[in-house]
C-alpha cells in the first residue's frame, strides 16, 4: 500500500511539475516581441512555437511573415532552437513579393545564473542562419547577451545586446550589425491570478543598408496562458526609420506555443 501511494504521488507530481509546462512568463524572442529573457526552458522539456503576422512596410504592399521554432532543453540551464521564417508579399528594402521559405536557423541558449539579491540573471544565445531562402548565400551569425532583473515586486527588465554578422551580404548591405533592445514584462492580475504577462520593448537596430542609419524598434504585447502546456501571444511592433534610405514598418503579430 505504501509503495502504491508513493507511485501515485510521484505521478501526480510529474504531471503538475511546472518545469514541463509552457509558461506565459518565460519570454522568447518573436513571441511576440524581439527580446529574450535570461531563463532557459526546463531540462528535458520541448516546445513548438508558431507565429504569424501582417507586415505593413512604408510605401509598399502588405506582406505576411511566419515563423516556426522547435526548442529542446538538452542540458540543464540550456536549450537548442531550430527555426525557419517564411514570408510572402511586401517587405522592407525589397521589391520582391514572391513566397520565400526563409533561412533555416540553428541556435543555442544558455543561462549562467538565476537572479539573486541585486545580481541579474545572465544568459547568452547564439544563432547560425543557413542560406535556404530565395537568392541567399553565406552564413548569418548572431551573438546575443541577455540580462534580466526584477525591479520592485513584479516589474522586470530584460537587456538584449546583439552582434549580427553576415558572411556574404548583398551589394550595398552591411556585414556587421549591432543592436540593443530593452524589454519590459509584468504579470497582469497577480497575485489574484497568474495567467497573463504584459510586454513592451524599445530598441535600436542597425539598418541592413550601408547608406542607412538606425531603426527605432518599439512594441507591446500580451502572453496568455490557455492551459498548462499552451500559451497564445499577440502584439504590435514597429520599426521607425531615421534615415531616408530606410523604410519604416508596422507588424501585427499572433502566435502559439506548446510545451511537452
Amino acid at each position: 500500500m505504501r509503495r502504491f501511494l508513493l507511485i501515485a504521488v510521484g505521478l501526480v507530481a510529474s504531471f503538475t511539475n511546472p518545469v514541463f509546462a509552457n509558461d506565459h512568463n518565460n519570454l522568447d524572442s518573436g513571441r511576440p516581441l524581439s527580446f529574450d529573457d535570461a531563463e532557459s526552458i526546463g531540462f528535458g522539456e520541448q516546445s513548438i512555437e508558431f507565429g504569424t503576422g501582417l507586415v505593413f512596410p512604408e510605401n509598399s504592399n502588405v506582406g505576411g511573415e511566419f515563423d516556426l521554432e522547435y526548442l529542446n532543453g538538452i542540458i540543464r540551464n540550456g536549450h537548442i532552437i531550430i527555426g525557419i521564417d517564411p514570408q510572402v508579399g511586401g517587405r522592407v528594402n525589397s521589391d520582391d513579393t514572391d513566397f520565400d521559405v526563409g533561412n533555416l536557423s540553428v541556435g543555442f541558449f544558455y543561462n549562467f545564473n538565476r537572479e539573486y539579491d541585486n545580481v541579474p540573471a545572465f544568459a547568452i544565445r547564439t544563432d547560425v542562419g543557413l542560406p535556404t531562402g530565395n537568392n541567399t548565400s553565406g552564413l548569418d551569425f548572431r551573438l546575443r547577451g541577455i540580462a534580466s532583473k526584477t525591479l520592485g515586486q513584479f516589474d522586470r527588465l530584460h537587456l538584449n545586446l546583439d552582434l549580427n554578422i553576415k558572411t556574404d551580404p548583398d551589394n550595398g548591405d552591411r556585414s556587421f550589425l549591432p543592436a540593443a533592445i530593452l524589454g519590459y514584462s509584468r504579470p497582469i492580475g497577480y497575485p489574484k491570478r497568474f495567467d497573463q504577462t504584459f510586454l513592451a520593448e524599445l530598441g535600436v537596430i542597425t539598418s541592413d543598408n550601408s547608406n542607412g542609419g538606425v531603426l527605432i524598434r518599439t512594441g507591446m504585447g500580451i502572453r496568455q496562458q490557455i492551459n498548462r502546456q499552451g500559451v497564445i501571444d499577440f502584439g504590435i511592433e514597429g520599426d521607425i526609420a531615421t534615415n531616408s534610405h530606410d523604410q519604416s514598418q508596422l507588424k501585427l503579430k499572433i502566435g502559439y506555443s506548446f510545451g511537452f
